[in-house]
């Protein structure tokens, strides 16, 4: 099964709604486009979540992972924000594992869209199959990748990380997303990757 980074066909029932939504002008101050994008990985898996922050650290000087194991400590980070270099900063972007100790992936988004989170969803999962993935768009999910040991997993994750936080920051559409149905896709990331070998 192909990755995805939009919901499945069915779920473009009112593409023009969409487009008017992401056509808005910006509520807040306009962003810098290489402003750095701080990432909440959710992720039991120690090595798992050290492969993500070490490909984050050589394809790109933008992108910062903090990293936690459950869902409690996820939903309390987005509501917080996370400690970088000594100050408290807002999640830019979540990237969640399905499986988790204390609950799912699907719930987790569930949980940050009902309490009118933006922010967006990226899985990362070794839950495969169809059902998985359309209860992860259908939670409000913006894309969605298999854990994959092949070339350029890391590069397709990470491109679509800064498309979608870069997308929504042009637009100033991050908390109009909590609510919106269906989850919008982005264009091409601003910034260069470097290459993954």
């Amino acid at each position: 099964m192909t990755d995805h980074t939009s919901p499945p066909s069915d779920a473009h029932a009112d593409t023009n709604a969409a487009a008017d939504r992401s056509a808005q002008p910006a509520d807040g101050p306009a962003t810098e486009p290489d402003e750095p994008i701080t990432v909440l990985q959710v992720e039991p898996d120690a090595r798992s979540a050290e492969l993500l922050e070490t490909f984050a650290t050589r394809l790109t000087e933008r992108v910062r992972i903090r990293s936690v194991e459950r869902v409690a400590a996820a939903v309390d980070a987005v509501e917080e924000g996370v400690e970088v270099d000594g100050e408290r900063v807002e999640v830019d972007c979540v990237v969640t594992e399905q499986r988790l100790p204390d609950g799912d992936g699907v719930g987790l988004t569930g949980r940050l869209r009902e309490a009118g989170h933006g922010v967006p969803v990226v899985f990362h999962t070794t839950c495969s199959g169809e059902e998985c993935e359309a209860a992860a768009f259908g939670a409000g999910a913006d894309a969605y990748f298999e854990k994959r040991s092949e070339r350029g997993r890391f590069g397709s994750i990470l491109d679509r990380i800064l498309a979608v936080v870069d997308g929504d920051r042009e637009r100033g559409t991050a908390a109009a997303r909590a609510t919106a149905s269906p989850p919008r896709t982005s264009g091409s990331p601003r910034g260069t990757l470097r290459s993954e070998e």
